[in-house]
């Protein structure tokens, strides 16, 4: 997961530039009178996050009055969504906010993710800081739909930033053919609710899943040359190139798949001393 700069925009901007569109006064002054209301669950919003507590938030279907689910869907999706309408370009800022979607750091973004669902809290269908620059699959897999404790609140790309220390690692799994399995290490430096958010995270993105298909074409791609190195220089050649491709990676992204691969491998003692030659 990979923090990203929180949008300034609010609400109240957003929420009224998504109704300056609508043609029936009656209805217009009745989402217009929704404002405040947004506003207040808006502020909510920032503090639970910030104190994980957003499992603590009620799932809501009417906002104020007449205006349900339903009115608040079809304002994002027709208002703020739809391509020409007045607040689409706060859509394409958010979206725009990140090339690589920070829940996975791996896929590029293709859409907004609602980190509360909108279908259960519709109160932030346009709410700024509910909107996640996703790609495709992390918006469609995320496991779980809402919280139902602080440990089940996965990371959030605008508050949480995991990357002062190492989190994610890999291993070698010795199948036919080979391959890896990437998992939470649980820094003893972190909090057990920090440790447990990072792994609901890497679990509810399935991360393992994602990470470990690409190892395996790293090491297909880079094979030939680890087995010459072994062949020409032995265990030392081929460890001190594995730690070179480490620290090289480690030093852009200590909690990149590649960092962690390349750890696997300098790390594992089959591999170093000649298992390199059985790779087929």
């Amino acid at each position: 997961m990979k923090k990203i700069k929180k949008p300034e925009l609010k609400v109240k901007q957003v929420f009224t530039d998504c109704i300056s569109i609508v043609r029936n006064s009656l209805y217009k002054q009745q989402l217009n009178n929704c404002i405040d209301t947004l506003e207040e669950a808006e502020t909510v919003l920032e503090n639970k996050i910030i104190e994980n507590k957003v499992h603590e938030i009620p799932q809501n279907e009417v906002i104020l009055g007449s205006i349900a689910k339903e009115d608040m869907e079809k304002v994002y999706n027709d208002r703020m969504v739809k391509k020409g309408t007045p607040a689409r370009d706060y859509y394409n800022i958010i979206f725009l906010s990140a090339v690589k979607c920070p829940f996975c750091s791996q896929r590029i973004v293709k859409t907004l993710d609602h980190y509360l669902p909108k279908s259960k809290y519709p109160i932030y269908a346009v709410t700024p800081i509910n909107l996640i620059p996703s790609c495709s699959d992390c918006n469609k897999d995320k496991l779980v739909e809402y919280p139902e404790s602080p440990e089940q609140e996965t990371l959030h790309p605008y508050f949480d930033d995991v990357d002062d220390e190492v989190w994610l690692k890999a291993k070698i799994i010795l199948t036919e053919p080979i391959g890896f399995e990437y998992y939470v290490f649980a820094s003893p430096n972190r909090t057990d609710l920090l440790n447990a958010r990072i792994l609901n995270h890497f679990t509810s993105f399935s991360l393992n899943k994602l990470y470990s298909v690409h190892a395996i074409e790293e090491l297909e791609n880079n094979k030939y040359h680890f087995k010459k190195l072994y062949t020409n220089g032995g265990v030392d050649l081929l460890k001190a190139h594995l730690k070179d491709c480490f620290d090289s990676r480690s030093s852009n992204d200590i909690n990149s798949w590649q960092t962690a691969f390349y750890g696997a491998l300098y790390e594992d003692e089959w591999f170093c001393n000649g298992g390199v030659l059985d790779l087929e």
